[in-house]
Parts: structure tokens; sequence; C-alpha cells
């Protein structure tokens, strides 16, 4: 089987220096037959498309194997994050949230914290969400 959506992305962030970077990001969605997608949105050198297709796939069994009405989703943009500024990571997760807007939303995908992503980072990445929405 494969995913219902994936989409592979490059974030570009102005960093602090002034200089540009891009990073690569994925958002994928894992049979999507039961409801949303949802699941986990990380920051991570090393994650790549295959990790995150493959969490995403193990995201979709749990929620139908306890009867939830979820669909499997997974994220992933590749940083290291403990590297950046508050700054740059604010800058990063707005822009993920940017480049993946147009598959997000209550009844479509709903993004969680992850590896490196917290409560800061997925409230900067709802404000970016709705800010969008409401334009």
């Amino acid at each position: 089987m494969q995913p219902s959506l994936s989409l592979q992305v490059s974030i570009p962030v102005r960093m602090d220096d002034g200089s540009l970077k891009a990073f690569p990001a994925w958002r994928v969605h894992y049979d999507t037959s039961l409801g949303p997608a949802k699941g986990g949105v990380r920051f991570h050198p090393k994650v790549n498309q295959h990790e995150v297709t493959t969490l995403s796939f193990w995201m979709a069994v749990k929620c139908a194997v306890v009867g939830l009405p979820y669909g499997g989703g997974k994220g992933g943009v590749q940083v290291d994050a403990k590297a950046l500024s508050s700054l740059e990571r604010e800058r990063l997760a707005r822009g993920y949230i940017r480049a993946i807007a147009d598959i997000m939303g209550p009844d479509r995908d709903i993004p969680a914290p992850d590896v490196n992503t917290d409560a800061t980072v997925m409230g900067w990445m709802i404000d970016e969400y709705e800010q969008i929405v409401r334009g």
C-alpha cells in the first residue's frame, strides 16, 4: 500500500546572519480512510522521506487498531534544530506550515509535536496556519 499523499518541499529560512538556507521537508498522509491524518513533525538532521513515510504508516496502523477515527500522518524537516537560534526555529516552523498549509486543517491533517518540536514550535505553527486561513 502506498501513502495517500506524499509531499516534499524546500523551506527557505533567513538566518540571523542574513544568509538564506533551504531545508528539505516532508509531510505524508497514510491511509486517511478512517479520518484526517494525524502525526508528529520532527526537526532532525537525518530525517528523510522513507522515515516519514514509514512512521506515517505505523501511525495509521496504531489509530486503526485502537479504533481512533484518524489516518496516519508524519512530517519532518532535515535540520539540526539545536544549531538554530530561537528566531531561526520560528522562521523554519512558520515556513514549514506555509509550505504545507493546503493539505492541513482539522478535516485533513492534524500535526503534533515530535523530535525537537515542542509546545512553543507547535504554537508558532498553529499561529501561522490561523493567519493563512483567516487571510
